[in-house]
This record gives C-alpha cells, sequence and structure tokens, in this order.
C-alpha cells in the first residue's frame, strides 16, 4: 500500500477501519471510507459540506440504516466494492507514478455509483449528478495531461547538483510547510541561481530528502507563454487558467513554479478580459494551490511589489550572488559531471583560474552562472581543439565509407568483397572503441585553454604584440602596452598625450586601435560634448576589452574632467566595468581651459597611468 497511495490517503484508509470499529460492523466499506474523508480537514470534505454533507448528519443516516453492532471487531475485512474502489482509484491517479490521493479515492466512490456510502447520501436526498459533475467532470477534474502540456514536471528532470545554497532551500521548505502565506518567491538577479535552487529542491523531492508533507509533491514548471499561447478570442485565456488553476486545487500535492512570476502582471489581458495576477490572487489569498515564483529585483519594484495584494501572498526569499568560495565549492560538486559528459579531467587549479578569470573577465552577467558558463565553454573548446578527437573523427569518416562500400556490394551479391569490407570494419570499430573508451586518452584542461577561450569568446586583446614591428609607433608607447598584462591587470590603463594636432594623434590612436588591437573603438571629442553621459560607453558593456579615445580633454569642464579621471581610478563607469579598457586621452596644452595652473594639472595628470609627450 506505501507503494501507491500517499501519506493523506493512508490515513484515511485506517481512520476507515476505526469508523467500521467504534460502529461495530463486521467489515470496512465505501461508507467507512467516506466518513473518514467527511472527518478530515481536507480541501474535498469541505467542498462536500457545501453540498450539506458532513460528517455527523452522514454518521447519523448510516446508524439509521445500518444500525450499530453489539460487539466490536477485532478483524477488518474489505469488501469485494471497496477493494474495487481502492483499485480504481490507481486509475484516476494524478501522475505516471500511480500515487494515489485522496481525492482520488472519492472520485472512485463515486464513480462507481453503487455501494452503501452511495445509498446513504440518496437517502440525505444528495444528488449524485451534481456530485458527479462537481468532482468528476471534466471540466473540473485534475489533469495531469494537462499540466504536462502546459508545463513540465520537474521532478522527473535530471539536473545537475547545487551546492552552496542549503540556507535558501531550507528557508523555502520553511515557507512551503506554513499553513498560510506559504507561497516561497525567489528574487535576485539574472543568474544569481534562482532557477537551479527550485531544481535542486524539486530533486531532493524526487529523492524523499525533504519532511514527510513535502514527500509526495510534485513540482510542475509553467510559464506564461504556453498558457496565452493559443487564446485568440476574448475569455479563451480566462478558462484555461480556470481550468488549470481548479485542477491543481483538488489536487493538494502539485506546486506550481512560475519563473518570470512577473509577467503574470498583464499576461491575457485583453480588452474586457482580466490579466493573469488578478485570477490568480483569489486561489492564493484562500490557500488553494502552492505557488513557487522566481523574479529579478528591478522586476520585483516594477511590478509585483507595487500590486499589494499579490505582494503579501508572497513569503521573500533573496537571493545573493555567490563568493569566490562558494562558486568554487559550486565548481568542485559539478566537477565530476562536466567530466564525463565532455570526456576531460578538471583539476582543481584548473578551477581556481576558471573561478578567477569568471570574475576579473567576464562583466556580464552574475555568479555563479558566469563561472559555471566559461567551465562549460572551455571544456567545449578543449574537446573540438583535441587531436584525439579530430582522430576519432576520422576514424568515424571511415567506417562509413567502408559500410557504405560493403552494403553496396552486397547489392550487387559480390559478397567475397563484401566479407573483406566487413573486416576492415570490424578491425576500424575495435580500435575506435579503443579510443573512444581509453582513459588515457582524456582531455586534460589547462590554464591556456582558458585563457583562449577569454580571448576569443569577450574580445580580449590577442596576438597585437607581433603587429608592432608592421607599424611604426612611439617607443614609448609600444613599452607601456608591451608590458600590460591584459588579462591579470585589475586597473584600466590610460595614457595622456600631450600634443597640439590634434589629427596627428587621432591618426596614432586609429592605427593602433584598427590595425594593432583590432578591438572595439571608442572616439568621444570633449569639442562636441557639453554634458557627460554614461550612455556614451555603452558599447563597452558589450565588449569590455576595448580601446576608448577622449580627444581635446582639456576643452571640457573641471566637472567632467575630475568624473573621467575618477572612473579611470575606480574602474567604472557608472555600472560599466572599464579595467579591461586602454585609454588614450588628448591634451593639447597646458594652457588649457579646464581653468587650473600648471602646478595643478600635473598633479591631476598623475593619476593617469602614463604621460606621452608625443611629438
Amino acid at each position: 500500500m506505501n507503494l501507491f497511495f500517499d501519506e493523506e490517503s493512508q490515513k484515511l484508509i485506517i481512520n476507515a477501519k476505526k469508523e467500521m470499529y467504534e460502529l461495530r460492523h463486521p467489515y470496512v466499506g465505501s461508507e467507512h471510507l467516506l466518513l473518514a474523508i467527511l472527518h478530515s480537514n481536507l480541501d474535498i470534505s469541505k467542498r462536500l459540506n457545501k453540498y450539506g454533507i458532513n460528517y455527523n448528519d452522514f454518521r447519523n443516516k448510516l446508524i439509521s440504516i445500518v444500525g450499530i453492532g453489539s460487539n466490536p471487531n477485532t478483524w477488518f475485512l474489505f469488501t469485494p466494492l471497496l477493494r474495487r474502489i481502492i483499485n480504481n482509484a490507481t486509475y484516476y491517479s494524478n501522475d505516471n507514478s500511480k500515487m494515489v490521493t485522496p481525492y482520488n479515492l472519492l472520485v472512485s466512490i463515486l464513480e462507481e455509483g453503487d455501494g452503501v456510502a452511495n445509498r446513504v447520501l440518496i437517502s440525505m436526498n444528495i444528488d449524485i449528478d451534481e456530485l458527479c459533475e462537481e468532482f468528476i467532470s471534466n471540466k473540473y477534474i485534475y489533469s495531469s495531461d494537462l499540466l504536462d502540456e502546459l508545463g513540465i514536471n520537474m521532478n522527473k528532470c535530471i539536473y545537475d547538483p547545487v551546492v552552496g545554497r542549503d540556507k535558501e532551500i531550507d528557508r523555502i521548505i520553511q515557507i512551503l510547510l506554513r499553513k498560510n502565506k506559504n507561497n516561497p518567491l525567489l528574487i535576485g538577479e539574472a543568474g544569481v541561481g534562482k532557477t537551479a535552487i527550485v531544481e535542486e529542491l524539486s530533486r531532493r523531492v524526487a529523492e524523499g530528502r525533504v519532511p514527510l508533507k513535502l514527500r509526495n509533491m510534485t513540482i510542475y514548471s509553467v510559464s506564461m507563454s504556453m498558457l496565452v499561447a493559443g487564446t485568440k478570442y476574448r475569455g479563451e485565456f480566462e478558462e484555461k487558467i480556470n481550468k488549470l488553476l481548479k485542477g491543481v486545487m483538488t489536487n493538494p500535492n502539485i506546486i506550481l513554479f512560475i519563473d518570470e512570476v512577473h509577467t503574470l502582471m498583464g499576461a491575457g489581458g485583453a480588452e474586457g478580459a482580466i490579466d493573469a495576477s488578478n485570477i490568480v490572487k483569489p486561489y492564493l489569498a484562500r490557500g488553494d494551490i502552492k505557488v513557487i515564483g522566481a523574479t529579478t529585483i528591478d522586476e520585483y519594484n516594477k511590478f509585483i511589489s507595487k500590486d499589494k495584494a499579490l505582494d503579501r501572498r508572497f513569503q521573500k526569499v533573496y537571493i545573493e550572488e555567490a563568493n569566490r568560495e562558494s562558486i568554487l565549492n559550486i565548481l568542485m560538486g559539478l566537477r565530476d559531471v562536466y567530466e564525463k559528459y565532455h570526456g576531460v579531467i578538471l583539476k582543481k587549479s584548473v578551477l581556481d583560474r576558471i573561478v578567477d578569470l569568471s570574475f576579473d573577465c567576464v562583466f556580464n552577467g552574475r555568479q555563479p552562472d558566469k563561472a559555471i558558463d566559461l567551465l562549460d565553454e572551455v571544456c567545449a573548446y578543449a574537446t573540438i581543439n583535441n587531436a584525439h578527437n579530430k582522430e576519432l573523427l576520422d576514424y568515424e569518416v571511415n567506417i562509413k565509407d567502408i559500410e557504405n562500400s560493403k552494403n553496396k556490394e552486397i547489392r550487387k551479391h559480390n559478397f567475397k568483397k563484401a566479407l573483406v569490407y566487413k573486416d576492415k570494419e570490424i578491425e576500424l570499430r575495435s580500435k575506435y572503441n579503443d579510443m573512444l573508451f581509453n582513459d588515457t586518452n582524456k582531455i586534460i584542461i589547462n590554464s591556456k585553454d582558458i585563457e583562449k577561450v577569454i580571448c576569443d569568446r569577450y574580445g580580449i586583446f590577442n596576438n597585437y604584440r607581433c603587429r608592432f614591428k608592421k607599424y611604426k609607433i612611439d617607443k614609448n608607447i609600444v613599452n607601456i602596452l608591451e608590458k600590460y598584462d591584459y588579462i591579470k591587470n585589475t586597473k584600466c590603463i590610460s595614457i595622456l598625450l600631450v600634443n597640439k594636432n590634434v589629427l596627428e594623434i587621432t591618426l596614432l590612436v586609429d592605427k593602433i586601435a584598427k590595425n594593432i588591437f583590432e578591438c572595439n573603438y571608442v572616439v568621444i571629442d570633449m569639442n562636441e560634448i557639453k554634458e557627460y553621459k554614461y550612455e556614451l560607453f555603452e558599447s563597452i558593456r558589450i565588449n569590455p576589452f576595448s580601446i576608448i579615445f577622449i580627444k581635446n580633454i582639456d576643452k571640457c569642464s573641471r566637472r567632467i574632467f575630475n568624473i573621467i579621471r575618477d572612473s579611470i581610478d575606480k574602474g567604472m563607469i557608472g555600472d560599466i566595468n572599464i579595467t579591461k579598457c586602454i585609454f588614450f586621452i588628448h591634451i593639447s596644452s597646458v594652457n588649457s581651459n579646464i581653468g587650473f595652473d600648471e602646478k595643478v594639472i600635473s598633479k591631476d595628470i598623475g593619476n593617469f597611468n602614463k604621460i606621452v609627450n608625443y611629438n
């Protein structure tokens, strides 16, 4: 029984035996099971109460019809009808595991149409057809097909392990176990691992590593796009989402996970219709459904926090970005998964390097997503560029050619020649399998692989030193640039060029940016800009390795000059990281319009890394 019945169903059958014992009946029948359902505090018993079916009335009516026995019976025998009801309940179960819930037992009683329980209901002037319409009708009955169509059963999916998020997962479990307001809302920046935390929770639920009340839960991931899809006419969206929610309401073992939960606001809200958030709110308010939501901080503040009625239905769980130590532990936990998938060997020193470079060279995104993404990219790069894999590919091509030749000879009935091809095929396949499954052929990832991926993927300056000889560049500038390590550096490099000839300086920087570094190039002429704007540097967000040429800085105001100087010192322009940029800053002369004397400008210029009086 434990294999097929959830905890509440098992309790109902045990309580049915107690009802039979207290009534001193010689058997356990459908009437005792219905008494147990009515005596419970389940949602289905509350729904039965709305039809005038309560425990005391049903029990009194049963006693008036059947009576009470003279002696209690210690033997618990199930009637054939009750056995059939229990067996049939598995056909109404809500998932492929055939886990029977209290709802399935009630449906099976009503569907049977016979038995003492149904006769007592009829004698109480209860409309059985109306009950069937409420509990068995396709309009309201829970449909696993509907959820499978609109969402994903996360309990059945295989996810990578999540390390270092036990505190957050425990907090989510604590919220789910609450009686009221038991809907967790995960809030954090994109990439911090909100979805991964829910995936880990679903895995723990599937493995039974959660408190008893959550062990029979099934977490379904549902997206608003799937709910909106196909709802062309007014009213279709409301009907679709209400059908889903009423179905979930009948099964308390379902938890909905809505990623990007802010999309509830306005979803399906065509003219004359209400949006998804207003449809969901009553279900959340009554505690009819459990929902786990996830959203970013900006979208929470923009959408959900403004709807106080929706906001108070959720319990907030803030997911912070992981630190270096936590990220290393996460990568160590994922090492076996990626080694097996890519056929590589990842040493701890390599994982350390990946963590460092994910912080120092990858500016878009959040941790741990950046580090995991870089790890996957490095493994894929090493796999593609490995000589062993290229040799395997050659074997596959040769085997395919020989197999085609063999089949061609067979069609010609030239079996002797086909046998020769078959022997060659067997020989090649044997060598191929030896190479494929030989652990000594596994690729060992090294630091050069990581740096190569960083250079190629993120546009870091690469192979530029060999181009200095081809183009005539001032030796002072060459010395500065050649000594600079653009992977290890933690501060952007800035070179102040002092020259009255703007055209000459412009041609020099153009040559360096376009011909030597071949990188993203941003030119800002202070003669044309009267007000400082962060938007001028927006392209650096996408291309963190850039050359920035600021012309005629002496023509700008003191305020703008200080902003640029302080930004270079801090390595940030607004929220854009510029530590990997090269700044060429041109000043025409010391007698500038900034409004300070030669001693002061010397002090200010000293904040820049290098000064080159280019003549």
